[in-house]
C-alpha cells in the first residue's frame, strides 16, 4: 500500500508541476504583451544614428591609420 500512495503522490507533483508551468508561461506571456502593448513608441532615430555615425567613424579612422602604416612601410 506505501508504494502506491507513493506512486500517486509523485503522479500529483507532476502534474501540479506540468500545468503550473504552462499557467506561469502564460501568466508571462500575457505580462509581456501588456507591457509591449504600453510601450508602443520607437526610440528616437537621432540617438540611433549618433551611435551608428560614431561606429562608422571609428573604422574610417582605423583604416585610414592603416593606410598611413602601410604608405610608411613601402
Amino acid at each position: 500500500m506505501g508504494i502506491l500512495k507513493w506512486v500517486a503522490v509523485v503522479f500529483a507533483a507532476g502534474f501540479v508541476g506540468y500545468f503550473g508551468k504552462y499557467l506561469s508561461k502564460l501568466l508571462i506571456e500575457r505580462f509581456h504583451r501588456r507591457k509591449a502593448d504600453g510601450i508602443s513608441t520607437p526610440q528616437p532615430i537621432e540617438a540611433k544614428t549618433g551611435e551608428y555615425d560614431h561606429k562608422s567613424e571609428k573604422k574610417r579612422l582605423k583604416l585610414e591609420k592603416k593606410k598611413v602604416k602601410k604608405v610608411g612601410d613601402s
